[in-house]
């Protein structure tokens, strides 16, 4: 009985030790039982910020719904089907017309599954989109 106890309680602490936070683009801290795998996508894109951001906004809006945005320090906040989306646009070290983009996106919490694990997919499709409204920004169509 003894031996089951003290196999039981390594495996509870064993299970906290890989269990951690992550921290969303706006600076929360959210648990997550998943902390091995990478859930940020960095693009960078030849265009100013204000320029970027309402492409963003278009691309998050045509894919789910926009939840928060923050101006002070240009984080979108979104929901895309079950996925909680964080992008963070930042003006790039190098220059001030090349705009950082981060994305972020993580699944829904759920204990069954050891949820909120990264989609990195769909961050590279969001990318993708908004690359694609850059352009149809910049060359309307008749």
């Amino acid at each position: 009985m003894r031996l089951k106890k003290i196999i039981l309680q390594m495996s509870l602490l064993g299970a906290l030790c890989l269990s951690s936070c992550f921290a969303t683009q706006s600076g929360k801290s959210q648990y997550t039982p998943n902390v091995f795998s990478d859930d940020k996508l960095v693009r960078r894109y030849d265009r100013p910020v204000n320029v970027v951001l309402p492409a963003l906004r278009k691309t998050l809006a045509n894919a789910g719904v926009i939840t928060a945005e923050d101006t002070t320090i240009n984080v979108i906040s979104a929901r895309i089907d079950t996925r909680y989306v964080w992008v963070k646009v930042e003006t790039d070290v190098e220059s001030d017309n090349i705009s950082r983009v981060t994305y972020q996106v993580r699944t829904k919490s759920s204990w069954l599954v050891g949820g909120r694990n990264p989609d990195v997919r769909l961050a590279a499709e969001l990318a993708e989109d908004t690359f694609r409204n850059l352009v149809a920004q910049e060359n309307p169509q008749p």
